[in-house]
């Protein structure tokens, strides 16, 4: 079997991902309405600088996170950061199938979906942690990367109006 267990396949495949975003977000925004059940997607940033900028900030968060992992040996880290990204690619079929059109992120969420659970699956036979543990991880995980993306969606925001 091929062993897909780097720590740093997470930031490769978030930056493929969120190269589709930054290319097509702004474009696809002067012609969609960017609401869905009163959620603006993207924060409503129609700006490739400025999502440049919080793109930025969570590569940064996924090469600190992978660094870690690799200096701690623990694959744990990096599957349960997968586990909040693969809701992320999950979220983007869904604004797809909400929207009856393409939403930028589709096609990179598409073809990552099978990658990311191949290598979720990867990483899970490499941790050895506790129940207990896994779920401690998870659930800090998936607080920490839902409240980075609340406060990266402000912050552009904000930028994005004191620019006008």
């Amino acid at each position: 079997m091929i062993n897909f267990s780097s720590y740093w396949i997470l930031p490769l495949l978030f930056m493929f991902h969120d190269f589709e975003e930054l290319v097509f977000v702004p474009y696809w925004l002067k012609d969609h309405n960017p609401k869905i059940n009163g959620r603006v997607l993207f924060g409503g940033v129609n700006r490739s600088d400025i999502l440049a900028a919080g793109i930025w900030e969570e590569f940064c968060i996924y090469l600190l996170l992978a660094t870690v992992a690799y200096i701690m040996g623990s694959p744990l880290l990096v599957a349960t950061a997968i586990l909040p990204y693969l809701f992320h690619l999950i979220m983007h079929l869904v604004f797809v199938f909400n929207k009856r059109a393409y939403v930028p992120g589709a096609i990179t969420a598409i073809i990552e979906l099978p990658i990311t659970i191949f290598y979720l699956y990867s990483l899970v036979t490499l941790t050895k942690a506790p129940l207990w543990e896994w779920i401690i991880v998870v659930v800090i995980m998936f607080i920490f990367f839902i409240s980075n993306l609340k406060f990266i969606h402000w912050i552009m925001a904000e930028t994005m109006h004191k620019l006008r």
